[in-house]
């Protein structure tokens, strides 16, 4: 049975956009479609940088190529040309995405080598080109930093004054750190490589992770279960995901923590103990760390 087909106009109307001024635009989607649905869709001309924090699903580009998205990952577009697309979402599924649209006008302005010279580069080094021989598509494992900027941007509340500037300033930093990591490709020729069939495994624990946020995870038990040994499983998932398993828990308890505090009616005491903490204190140090705010002052935040 195939998917009914959702319009742009419909999947448009889930975007959140955020004004950041000329040559930025940012949108977040946060979107639990109620069914499978297909979007059909065409983008302009642009370089654009998307980051996934929740959700999984598939597009088909216009050269009929597949690319499979999932947490975690980031995307760096580029085509001279408008191009058409089709987005496959599950249903019932939770979908949470930063998308960034920049023009070449602000890159100008803000590259030290000339944008063109830096597109030419990553172009010549790309192997997806789903919209002609001018255009390039890059998907990579999120950093830490990369998803941290996109949870700021997501969850930004920062004051009717200075929002522009903030987001405007957190736009062009994901974008450095993006391309910064690319066209560093070669260097990573040296970290250690994961085997295709070790992938699966990895995303096994990683989901294992996600699924049971206030367990009391070791990393004996973890490549236990994913049936990798430590070593396997310490240097793989650094590899691939661009962060330890402790730190890539501690950030996901904090998301989850956040989404509790904000969406729900539980108190500080509950949201510890579902986000696999057992000290309110130090709870709060972490998340404070993490938010720049106390639990109190976050959810004070969410009712303005």
């Amino acid at each position: 049975m195939t998917s009914p087909p959702t319009t742009a106009m419909q999947f448009e109307q889930t975007r959140h956009e955020l004004s950041t001024g000329s040559g930025v635009k940012i949108s977040y989607i946060d979107y639990t479609p109620e069914q499978s649905c297909v979007v059909q869709s065409e983008s302009p001309p642009c370089l654009a940088v998307c980051v996934f924090l929740e959700g999984s699903g598939e597009s088909v580009l216009q050269n009929r190529a597949r690319v499979r998205y999932a947490p975690d990952q980031a995307l760096l577009f580029c085509s001279p040309d408008s191009s058409m697309s089709e987005t496959h979402l599950p249903g019932r599924q939770h979908l949470r995405a930063v998308e960034i649209h920049y023009t070449e006008q602000t890159l100008q302005q803000i590259q030290g080598m000339p944008v063109q010279s830096m597109l030419r580069q990553l172009a010549a080094q790309a192997s997806l080109r789903p919209a002609g021989p001018d255009s390039f598509l890059y998907q990579t494992p999120a950093s830490s930093a990369m998803r941290a900027i996109a949870e700021q941007i997501f969850r930004q509340r920062a004051p009717a004054g200075v929002q522009q500037l903030f987001l405007h300033s957190k736009a062009l930093e994901l974008l450095s750190l993006l391309v910064a990591a690319l066209l560093d490709e070669p260097a990573l020729a040296e970290a250690p490589a994961v085997q295709r069939r070790d992938h699966k495994k990895l995303d096994h624990a990683r989901e294992c992770l996600l699924a049971r946020l206030d367990h009391n995870w070791s990393l004996a038990e973890l490549a236990h279960t994913a049936n990798l040994n430590e070593r396997k499983l310490k240097e793989g998932f650094k590899a691939l995901f661009g962060t330890s398993v402790h730190a890539y828990l501690q950030e996901k308890r904090m998301q989850a923590a956040a989404n509790l505090l904000s969406r729900t009616n539980l108190s500080i005491t509950e949201v510890v103990m579902q986000t696999g903490y057992a000290n309110p204190s130090h709870f709060t140090k972490l998340f404070r760390r993490h938010f720049g705010m106390t639990p109190r002052e976050f959810i004070q935040s969410q009712t303005q």
